[in-house]
């Protein structure tokens, strides 16, 4: 794609976020005319000394000139800084609206389109490829205009002082604007490799820092070491050619420039010999001339910088174009979640739209406001997958899911997840104080809430042991606390919500059956009125459950009370029967 079609394509997405520093690009290029005509006027003024004054011997009129030189060039001094200020401040608030834009956006994407997009890949989009953004537009503002201006100014008084010396352009300039073409056709397709190499890195590096466990347990550092020397290698390679192609345009800049100052000596020189040019002229002539050169290359590495941001603003705008792959109804006045009822209308689920295997098949379930159910099966039976539907994580391929008697795409998103609060077996928390962390759950939670969440979690236990308690801090990640306490902290913050339907999937995992035990009863008698969904591998931390769930193969296999399953359910019964050998074992 043309980078002329690339912005064409993309400009309704990416000048809203100029916003109010559109003001400051306007002032920006106001004081960069301002700066282009005073350096105009210096060389003719210098003309003027040499030719008029000096020649003349006229020292007065050489003051004059001279004071009118450095005023000028303090004016150009003010106009310069200021131009190069509101740039700045333009391109980085831009930058910083644009940043703003794209993570609000990326917080609406459903699981499918972060997986689609990789957050490796969405990192580097908001970093390094709006920081690419954030040059192109100082360029732009600050030299874009500068650079032609001068251009065509500095030309247009070469050829007022000599016009015969001037045709030594109609050659510098082709070669010139033909070593820039090529420079940037060579070098603007690599981009677009250098970016997809960058989230590569971004990859390589992520991995290894969330499971450094991993790393370290298994003895693979020097693994990990070779991969992302691989990786980088691959990056030094890719920026070497794309960057090394660059790196050409100054050099043969510096030779255009040499060369060309050089004939205008040789013929300038000739001119003065036979008194068609006189010495002040031709000093002008040789500063505008290089003042044409230098707005040449200026211009061209300008529209290389700008042309090589097309890579990066195709990525920024695939993320702002993206349709979320879960749409929010559009109706304003939208139902809330009365009750906890929950209903499976012959649901079926498969997490690739074009795939043929679905997740979930043929689902028909019934729970009713206030039920406490247990869900077991085998790993892959789509346990997990089954109650992620309730909340809208994912959406159903086929059927409906119904909360409270509607269904849940009936429902504000915001408003559905705020009554329905799952505890994952694997649930994060963040780098800050435990307190801050569980009043994710209720940013209003008073403390004497907090202490009863902590109370039914079991997360007392250890808090009254570690210095600060509830204010202590941890880390990244929740670090700090281990993998048993995490979930017990996760399962007070949904506590917290005071949600209507409260999910647990094999929260407790990490856990030992005492405390389990002692959760679960402490869940009972918080949650009353409160429709409790448990996904467990043991049927301890099920069977007291009003109704057990038994999934397989994505379907509902069984189910019934403990009672029903330990008479009817050979599997069940087998499973229970070893579960609880295995319990004595431990004991003994």
């Amino acid at each position: 794609m043309k980078p002329v079609q690339v912005f064409k394509e993309n400009l309704e997405y990416l000048l809203p976020a100029f916003g109010k520093y559109k003001k400051n690009a306007y002032s920006s290029i106001i004081a960069t005319i301002i700066e282009t005509i005073l350096e105009l006027l210096i060389p003719f003024f210098m003309a003027k000394i040499v030719d008029d004054a000096i020649a003349n011997k006229d020292i007065k009129l050489t003051i004059i000139y001279g004071i009118i030189m450095i005023v000028a060039s303090l004016f150009c001094m003010l106009a310069g800084t200021t131009a190069t200020r509101n740039a700045s401040i333009s391109s980085t608030g831009y930058g910083y609206n644009l940043r703003n834009i794209e993570y609000r956006k990326i917080q609406t994407f459903a699981f499918k389109d972060i997986e689609d997009l990789s957050a490796s890949s969405l990192i580097t989009r908001m970093t390094t490829d709006i920081q690419t953004l954030i040059m192109a537009v100082f360029m732009t503002i600050r030299f874009l205009i500068k650079a032609p201006v001068m251009l065509l100014v500095a030309l247009f008084l070469t050829l007022r002082i000599n016009a015969k010396l001037s045709l030594i352009f109609l050659v510098v300039l082709p070669i010139v604007v033909f070593g820039a073409y090529y420079i940037a056709k060579e070098a603007i397709p690599r981009f677009a490799i250098f970016r997809k190499q960058f989230d590569r890195i971004n990859q390589t590096v992520e991995e290894n820092l969330e499971n450094i466990r991993v790393v370290k347990s298994f003895v693979r550092g020097d693994f990990e070491k070779k991969k992302f020397a691989k990786e980088s290698h691959g990056m030094f390679e890719i920026a070497d050619n794309t960057f090394g192609m660059i790196s050409k345009a100054f050099p043969l800049a510096n030779v255009i420039m040499s060369v060309t100052i050089v004939l205008i000596l040789l013929f300038g020189g000739r001119f003065i010999v036979a008194g068609e040019m006189k010495v002040g002229e031709l000093t002008s002539f040789i500063t505008y001339a290089t003042q044409i050169l230098v707005s040449l290359t200026i211009m061209s590495m300008v529209l290389i910088q700008i042309m090589s941001s097309t890579a990066s603003i195709l990525r920024i705008s695939e993320v702002l174009k993206r349709e979320p792959a879960m749409k929010e109804t559009e109706e304003e006045d939208t139902p809330k979640v009365e009750d906890g009822s929950i209903d499976f209308e012959n649901v079926f689920f498969k997490y690739e739209k074009d795939s043929k295997n679905y997740a979930l098949s043929g689902v028909n379930l019934h729970i009713k406001s206030g039920e406490r159910i247990g869900i077991l099966g085998e790993t892959g039976s789509s346990k997990s997958t089954l109650v992620q539907l309730i909340p809208r994580l994912y959406d159903v391929s086929e059927g409906v899911i119904k909360v409270s008697g509607r269904d849940v795409r009936d429902y504000k998103i915001k408003d559905l997840r705020d009554e329905v609060s799952i505890v994952l077996q694997k649930n994060t928390l963040f780098s800050g104080t435990i307190k801050e962390n569980l009043k994710w759950g209720n940013l209003d939670a008073t403390d004497e809430q907090i202490q009863e969440a902590v109370r039914i979690s079991c997360a007392d236990e250890f808090l009254s042991e570690r210095d600060g308690g509830i204010e202590s801090t941890l880390g990244q990640g929740g670090s700090g606390v281990s993998g048993g306490q995490k979930q017990r902290l996760c399962i007070a913050r949904s506590l917290l919500k005071n949600p209507k339907i409260l999910i647990l999937d094999n929260s407790t995992s990490a856990v030992d059956t005492t405390t389990d035990s002692k959760i679960k009863k402490a869940l009972k008698e918080f949650s009353k009125d409160m429709t409790t969904i448990t996904i467990s591998q043991r049927i301890n931390s099920v069977k007291d459950s009003d109704r057990i769930i038994i999934m397989k193969d994505g379907r509902v296999d069984d189910i019934g009370t403990h009672e029903y399953l330990m008479e009817n359910n050979k599997a069940y019964n087998e499973t229970y029967k070893a579960q609880q050998m295995g319990v004595e074992d431990g004991e003994e």
